[in-house]
């Protein structure tokens, strides 16, 4: 068996090791806080626009859109973008990402995640990529309503369809993924999110993924929230030339939207 599988099992094996030591404890606390905490559903739509470089030099149109629900058990998150831009009557840029999380036992020192995601986008070099993701979190620091410090530790089924007729690129791979994420209260109305994504190939680390993605959201009345996002995306391996189209190395997008929660 190879090193990346073993690996990737360990992973798994920590995942579910993780959840079942947590589980009864987490009945206890979870009976014992019953009315201290509530199960929430929410959701959120925005729409705006994004100033681009790199691969896409465009202005583009973005619209997102999301539901979750915050449990002291199992909670999850769905989310979907859609971008569209077109100039001289040709279309430049039509991605789709989507994404699926679950959080067992959040507020545990310690917690499982699974996640899935999707990307569609043949102005990157994708037909499509998909990812299986499994592991654990740490929460470092929290404060209720003002702030959240955390990191993770995953594993990643990285499956990923190439615009390449050639097939010069492997099209799957088992990846590592390292992320830090921030959530703090900066005065009585805006909340800075910060999220990093390290992601190397477990069997050649020179192929790698880094993402970022600031955001500041800024509450404008009720429910209505004015949203500025930045995002940067690097890989080091870039899909093969199609058609005399070549790719860049990183993407980097500015956002500026408004956002509806429900």
């Amino acid at each position: 068996m190879s090193n990346k599988l073993h690996l990737f099992l360990i992973l798994l094996t920590l995942f579910f090791c993780s959840m079942a030591s947590n589980a009864e404890e987490a009945k206890k606390e979870e009976n014992a806080n019953a009315e201290k905490k509530e199960k929430k559903i929410s959701g959120f739509l925005s729409a705006g626009g994004t100033l681009s470089s790199g691969n896409i030099d465009k202005t583009d149109i973005k619209a997102t859109g999301g539901v979750a629900t915050d449990d002291s058990i199992v909670s999850f998150e769905l989310s979907g973008k859609y971008v569209f831009a077109e100039s001289d009557h040709k279309t430049k840029n039509n991605g789709i990402e989507s994404s699926l999380k679950l959080d067992f036992i959040q507020y545990r020192k310690w917690s499982p995640l699974l996640a899935c995601e999707y990307i569609h986008n043949t102005y990157k070099g994708y037909n499509f990529r998909l990812d299986a993701v499994a592991g654990v979190k740490c929460n470092i620091y929290s404060k209720p309503k003002v702030n959240a410090y955390s990191i993770s530790l995953a594993g990643i089924y990285d499956v990923v369809d190439y615009t390449d007729d050639k097939k010069t690129l492997d099209d799957q791979a088992f990846r590592l993924s390292l992320r830090p994420k921030m959530k703090q209260k900066i005065g009585e109305s805006v909340h800075l999110i910060e999220k990093i994504f390290y992601q190397p190939n477990i069997n050649d680390f020179n192929d790698y993924l880094i993402k970022n993605e600031t955001e500041l959201e800024c509450k404008i009345v009720s429910i209505l929230y004015l949203s500025i996002i930045y995002e940067f995306d690097y890989r080091s391996v870039l899909p093969p030339i199609r058609e005399d189209v070549t790719y860049e190395h990183s993407d980097n997008s500015l956002e500026f939207s408004l956002k509806l929660k429900l």
